[in-house]
């Protein structure tokens, strides 16, 4: 090892600053999955859409944590209020050692008929988008409001060119 100057003590949280890089690089990172996402979802029945290969695990496990849970609208307090955060917790924690990046910060649409958006957007663990978007997708959600979402996407699109 080199000298005592270039030792990095973890425990000292004063010596760390945000790196303005890499949340720049997430951000974008984010925006560009968030594109990706709605694009698969205006072009596909999504209905048999599959985001994950664990599918098959993550949905019935959600169901069983939030079976009242109506994915039309999940909003930050739905997330976090009441309670609500230690369960999520609790939930996504079961997918440490199954779902890869199962708790990488993920932009999550709030309302399943309007599409990514400053307003409608919230960041989540990767493993609650999965199962909000799971849940959207096999239970018809997603579907449903597939012109809705479709045509407010086609809109800001437009007005951003």
């Amino acid at each position: 090892m080199t000298g005592m100057d270039t030792e990095v003590d973890y425990g000292d949280a004063d010596k760390y600053v945000n790196d303005e890089s890499i949340e720049m690089a997430w951000a974008i990172k984010a925006g560009e999955r968030s594109e990706i996402h709605m694009n698969l979802i205006m072009r596909c029945d999504t209905r048999v859409l599959r985001l994950n290969k664990h599918q098959d695990i993550i949905l019935p496990a959600f169901r069983k944590s939030f079976p009242d849970l109506d994915v039309e609208e999940v909003t930050a307090s739905l997330l976090k209020d009441g309670g609500a955060k230690e369960t999520w917790r609790e939930y996504c924690e079961q997918f440490k050692d199954i779902v890869e990046d199962y708790s990488m910060g993920t932009l999550m649409r709030c309302h399943a008929a309007k599409p990514y958006s400053p307003d409608n957007t919230v960041v989540v663990p990767r493993i609650i988008f999965l199962a909000v978007e799971m849940a959207r997708n096999v239970e018809g959600v997603n579907e449903r409001n597939k012109a809705a979402y479709t045509e407010a996407y086609k809109t800001a699109a437009a007005s951003q060119q």
